[in-house]
């Protein structure tokens, strides 16, 4: 796939962005990134059907989001006889949005599991806020929170790197599952260019 400059130096601005941590692993073919949040506030927009319509500013540490390339699944010998179907990266229930769920300072209050839940599938006592799950304002505001202090330009962008909620079951206390979807190779290319441009090579082709 061709990149166009725009998008390369698009992607490095994100790279370098002081709350954004990347890092690919070669020998796990796995990319990982780790933005902080710092504690501020993303909103819910009380949208879940998982709560009683709650909205609060929830306090969010970190949003990790990894993918792993599929020649992972496979033995090294077998890599040249794969066909482009076959070659993608893979962020299903691989991402985490981080979060305080103590209900301490008007933040997000997960209380206790309903003791007399019989479903495999996590229900919250009555007096918990529920689960985030499935709230539309909270993942359009971390994707808002993103673009404001991460430099995270979603028109450009958007196609390389995005994610919404896994499944039910995924989902814990202090920590909302994502399923990331993400062109890792494009990744690649952002960091190699940043890594030219350091060494002073060149600037962006």
């Amino acid at each position: 796939m061709t990149y166009t400059k725009a998008q390369i130096e698009a992607g490095v601005k994100f790279i370098q962005n002081a709350n954004v941590n990347f890092d690919y692993d070669k020998d796990d073919m796995r990319i990982h990134f780790c933005i902080d949040a710092n504690n501020n506030r993303i909103w819910t927009d009380g949208t879940s059907i998982w709560n009683k319509n709650v909205v609060k500013g929830v306090k969010v540490d970190t949003i990790s989001l990894i993918a792993t390339h599929s020649k992972e699944m496979y033995a090294e010998e077998d890599w040249d006889s794969l066909k482009e179907e076959d070659l993608y990266w893979s962020g299903g229930l691989a991402g985490t949005i981080s979060y305080d769920g103590s209900g301490k300072d008007g933040t997000w209050y997960d209380g206790a599991d309903d003791e007399n839940n019989v479903l495999i599938n996590k229900i919250k006592a009555q007096d918990s806020d529920g689960m985030i799950y499935t709230d539309d304002g909270f993942i359009a505001n971390t994707k808002k929170y993103m673009e404001e202090h991460c430099d995270f330009d979603s028109k450009l962008l958007g196609e390389f790197l995005d994610f919404d909620y896994s499944e039910q079951g995924m989902q814990d206390d202090g920590a909302v599952n994502l399923d990331v979807d993400m062109d890792g190779d494009f990744w690649i290319k952002c960091n190699d260019e940043l890594v030219k441009f350091a060494n002073g090579v060149e600037k962006v082709a």
